[in-house]
């Protein structure tokens, strides 16, 4: 809720001035008090409080003007107008707590430059919308002008007509006598947009006085100013403008009420046909003061029997409970794999994005990437395409299990592998799954499986039973059943493998390059592993309760390389002539070998001494 004048000057309220509520903030000031954005304590939620001048208050006409405003208020339920929360005073002072409208007024948006001709328009429909519903219940608004239109920008600027302290009732005498305010020939309301016998005499005013305003609210939109005298026509004085508006505007400003559009109904039957893609409206009935009295008892009896049947359901809630502890029932504990591949009724296609590569040696789909748009086939549960993952979000009622199929055709080979990043989150609580609790016991835990499904019921299921839980292998082939449970699931997200080699070993995998670990032992289906599943089996994705994603699912097969060829022996011809020789049976023992002592090392010769010289005689 914008300022009312944007010059107020802010006057310190202590916060808790009135109980059960904390000004923040003042956000406009009136010729009758203050508005401050609050917080109602008990809800914790954002509203508006109006506070009468402490002045003022000391009048009692003032006082039952205040009032009033309250009353008119109580009177109107409509969402294009401002719905009140609570009334009371303190020792200074009277308030009203209304809903708080966050954004300008029409008075401030009109200061911003000119807004498209449709948008204008279908803002004067809703407008027109809220004051039909006010006269319908006997409310005249009297002081309609851009100031007391209130643009809601969390609602994407729907109007809210705001401030019905001039408002007068019809047919009611109850409700004229105790807010009498205005005396016979006494003008109340803002001149520029009141009508000529409002003028005069505002007691008199009836419904046709709004609509006066609300001719002149919708030439001042078209041409910033308001309609003074004789006035050129709007689409005079804005280009492009639609002509009819002309007629609409000017038999809304007819000086003779007897002119005018008798009703508000009778404007909208003319201004609808302007505004693109509005919906025809109903015209509310009039209440009469007894049909509002009949109202009110049926309202009353029907909180009474609601609140006896929330008493009844509770007891019997409670008695279907002990009985449910004293028969110890349970729910049959079906193999999460069964329980995907059972009859979930006929599936439903769904396109996602992703990447098919059909080479000659590998074929391969990934999906949640890629510029393919992959078929999925969806049974059970529904499923989302978020971002890059496959997701069954948590559901209530008897479809808890889902499955989704990749339909995708010439994925044959000899090696196949099945990987994705997969999570099982149990569901939040609600009201309805506690009593679900209650009555059969805790739910399952959630479970999420990565499958390759053949035909006939046929699959191999790696499944994911939340952080803790043991990861499971479960597989149903013809006669060949089973469930091997494996490493205890990581916390989180879990990238999961499924392999198949040439030979038919499979093998499940947990967790990636060095962290990547064999969830249990290998299922040995032998060579020609496809007849296993009645053909080539296609990638599957499972869940089973609460919430399960699958990201990054790839699926790849490609052929086995052919064995290599051995180059062929040389064989020499054979002999022209073959002697067989006859083995003997006997092992012949070899000869012990003799030791042979070495030579007898050579003497060496003695050499003889040189002879003696002859003597000299």
């Amino acid at each position: 809720m914008s300022s009312i004048e944007p010059t107020a000057i802010s006057r310190h309220r202590t916060p808790d001035l009135i109980t059960g509520y904390r000004l923040e903030k003042l956000v406009g000031t009136g010729g009758m008090g203050e508005v401050h954005k609050a917080t109602q304590l008990s809800l914790g939620r954002t509203v508006a409080v109006k506070l009468l001048n402490p002045e003022l208050a000391k009048d009692p006409s003032f006082i039952a003007r205040f009032q009033k405003e309250a009353a008119a208020l109580a009177a109107l339920s409509h969402p294009h107008v401002v719905s009140i929360v609570d009334k009371g005073n303190t020792t200074t002072t009277y308030y009203l707590v209304m809903e708080f409208v966050d954004g300008p007024s029409l008075r401030e948006l009109m200061r911003t430059p000119p807004q498209d001709s449709p948008v204008l328009l279908r803002r004067m429909l809703e407008i027109c919308r809220a004051i039909e519903y006010a006269h319908g219940r006997g409310v005249i608004h009297r002081d309609l002008k851009p100031e007391n239109i209130l643009l809601d920008q969390q609602a994407g600027g729907i109007a809210k007509v705001s401030d019905f302290g001039l408002a007068s009732f019809l047919d009611d005498a109850n409700a004229s006598s105790r807010y009498a305010l205005t005396s016979t020939h006494v003008s109340m309301g803002t001149v520029s947009y009141m009508a000529p016998e409002q003028r005069v005499d505002a007691k008199s005013a009836d419904a046709r006085a709004d609509i006066f305003s609300l001719g002149v609210i919708l030439y001042e939109m078209f041409t910033g100013e308001v309609p003074l005298g004789t006035f050129d026509l709007p689409s005079r004085r804005r280009p492009g403008l639609d002509p009819r508006v002309d007629g609409i505007v000017t038999r809304c400003l007819k000086p003779d009420p007897a002119d005018r559009y008798q009703t508000v109904t009778a404007l909208i039957t003319d201004l609808e046909p302007l505004v693109p893609g509005s919906l025809p409206s109903l015209a509310p009935l009039r209440l009469t003061r007894m049909q509002r009295f009949r109202h009110a008892m049926r309202r009353l009896v029907g909180a009474t029997l609601r609140a006896a049947a929330v008493v009844v359901v509770l007891a019997a809630l409670a008695v279907l409970g002990v009985a449910w502890l004293r028969a110890g029932e349970r729910r049959p504990a079906v193999a999460p794999g069964a329980a995907i591949m059972a009859d979930l009724g006929p599936p439903s296609p769904r396109t996602g994005t992703g990447r098919l590569e059909t080479g000659a040696e590998k074929r391969k789909v990934v999906l949640g990437e890629g510029p393919d748009a992959p078929s999925v086939l969806v049974a059970g549960r529904p499923v989302a395409f978020e971002e890059k993952a496959l997701v069954f979000p948590a559901v209530d009622g008897q479809s808890r299990v889902g499955r989704a199929r990749l339909d995708v055709v010439g994925l044959e080979g000899d090696i196949a592998e099945l990987t994705a990043r997969v999570r099982a989150d149990a569901p939040p609580p609600t009201f309805s799954r506690r009593a679900r609790a209650m009555l059969y016991g805790p739910a399952p835990e959630p479970v999420a499986a990565l499958m390759l499904v053949g035909s006939t019921g046929r699959y191999v299921a790696l499944l994911h039973n939340g952080a803790g839980a043991p990861l499971a292998l479960e597989w149903a082939l013809g006669e060949r059943r089973g469930t091997m449970l494996g490493l205890a699931s990581p916390e989180g997200e879990a990238r999961l493998e499924l392999s198949l080699d040439a030979d038919g070993v499979l093998q499940a995998y947990v967790g990636s390059g060095k962290d990547r670990r064999a969830i249990a032992e290998p299922l040995d289906l032998g060579p020609g592993w496809q007849e296993q599943f009645g053909g080539a089996p296609t990638p599957a994705f499972g869940c089973v309760e609460g919430t399960c994603r699958a990201e990054g699912l790839t699926y790849a097969v490609r052929r086995a390389p052919p064995l290599p060829v051995e180059a062929p022996v040389a064989v020499s011809p054979p002999p022209t002539r073959t002697v067989a020789v006859a083995v003997p049976t006997k092992a012949v023992v070899p000869p012990k070998r003799v030791a042979t002592p070495p030579p007898p090392p050579k003497r060496q010769p003695i050499k003889q001494p040189p002879p003696k010289p002859p003597k000299r005689r």
